[in-house]
């Protein structure tokens, strides 16, 4: 369970570095992705709201960094996102109970190389800890000697893991007690995955996802048929979704990506990577394709998020590599499988990899990605210049070179 204060504020995730060769993210929306994009994110994980005003975020350089504000009050499932340094840009794209806040630090203020974020509670003198990156957890001490010396830490601390430049920490599901690291920031859960009831191409034919299994194979845009080496699985009630916005799938209506794409409704999580190709794409981004979450497609005539009548069962497929598979005939991402994804299996699925990988999973630190990956500005500009032309997101039957 993860740590928190006043019954319910934990520390749901961090942007440590905005900046990769491979990614980048620009929190505030200026048109820049630089150090200052850094942000913290807190969530209400209770059933009522709180009252946050007062709380101080601390760093060991920098002491007491920001304070919330007289007045703040977050509801259930909602959050409280902090940009260290916003510049003045359109800002994250936010619930309607969430709160954004510029701590206005004048430039960078987490140390990429290990750092501990910490949030204070003066009223009851006790703090909750996230470290990351190998810093040493324990009791906090900031460099300017001025936090309280009599603060208890509620927990142990929480270690968040390593960040993967250009992405953030953050925790599998709102509040989870896991973490991924490798999945585009979002002020909000960011679980990649298909949606139950959803066909994906097999060498069987299609198949519903929740009837896939491990050793099963899938048919993908360049490699052929992959067998599937791990399958994980979670489930949001109407109740959780009609909550919180960042819960809900984005649905895609027949025919809304291209002629005949997809083939029925689609639906997945809303930070799920879609294939995205065409002469838009090549002039922008220099690239046949490109993959951009489905928050994105939002812009486009039959893209919706929605609330469902119905529990949700969300699913996330393993394979060999990142790899691009087809979902009721749309091109989109396996799970981007990064030293975050690792280290929130469990171990009975890390042993099953590493076995059917025949080489330790710390070689995944890294991974290739099937293809550039495309977000914020850029990525809202890519779908306004493809509504504005009309133009269609993907070609039927995409790539397939089968093995």
């Amino acid at each position: 369970m993860a740590d928190s204060l006043l019954g319910g504020i934990v520390i749901n995730e961090i942007l440590i570095d905005p900046n990769s060769t491979t990614a980048n993210y620009d929190t505030d929306g200026d048109g820049t992705a630089g150090a200052a994009d850094e942000f913290v994110e807190l969530y209400n994980s209770a059933t009522t709201a709180i009252d946050i005003s007062g709380l101080e975020l601390w760093d060991q350089t920098a002491g007491n960094w920001f304070t919330f504000p007289s007045g703040t009050i977050l509801q259930p499932g909602a959050h409280a996102v902090v940009i260290t340094d916003a510049l003045g840009g359109t800002g994250p794209v936010v619930g309607p109970d969430d709160y954004v806040f510029d701590a206005d630090h004048y430039g960078a203020l987490i140390n990429n190389t290990g750092d501990a974020v910490v949030v204070y509670d003066p009223m009851n003198d006790e703090y909750i800890q996230a470290t990351f990156n190998g810093y040493p957890g324990g009791t906090f001490i900031d460099d300017g000697g001025q936090f309280s010396t009599s603060a208890t830490l509620v927990g142990s601390g929480e270690n968040f893991g390593t960040d993967v430049d250009g992405y953030s920490i953050q925790r599998v599901g709102d509040g989870g007690s896991t973490f991924t690291s490798n999945q585009t920031p979002t002020a909000g859960t960011a679980n990649v995955c298909f949606c139950d009831r959803t066909l994906i191409d097999t060498d069987l034919g299609p198949r519903r996802v929740e009837d896939l299994a491990i050793g099963d194979r899938i048919a993908t845009r360049t490699s052929g048929y992959q067998t599937i080496l791990w399958i994980g699985r979670s489930y949001r009630s109407v109740d959780e979704m009609a909550r919180n916005p960042r819960l809900r799938p984005i649905r895609f209506a027949q025919g809304a990506l291209g002629p005949g794409l997809p083939k029925r409704n689609l639906c997945v999580s809303r930070q799920h990577r879609l294939l995205v190709q065409g002469r838009i794409v090549e002039r922008m981004t220099g690239v046949e394709a490109v993959l951009v979450p489905a928050i994105h497609f939002v812009e486009l005539p039959g893209v919706d998020a929605i609330v469902p009548q119905r529990r949700i069962g969300f699913f996330h497929i393993v394979t060999n590599r990142h790899e691009v598979a087809f979902a009721e005939g749309v091109a989109a991402e396996t799970m981007y499988l990064g030293r975050g994804a690792l280290s929130v299996l469990a171990p009975d699925a890390r042993a099953e990899l590493s076995r059917r990988l025949s080489k330790p999973l710390a070689a995944f630190a890294d991974p290739v990605p099937a293809l550039p990956f495309v977000q914020g500005v850029k990525a809202r500009e890519i779908m306004r210049r493809h509504r504005k032309n009309r133009r269609a997101i993907q070609a039927a039957g995409g790539i397939f070179a089968p093995i």
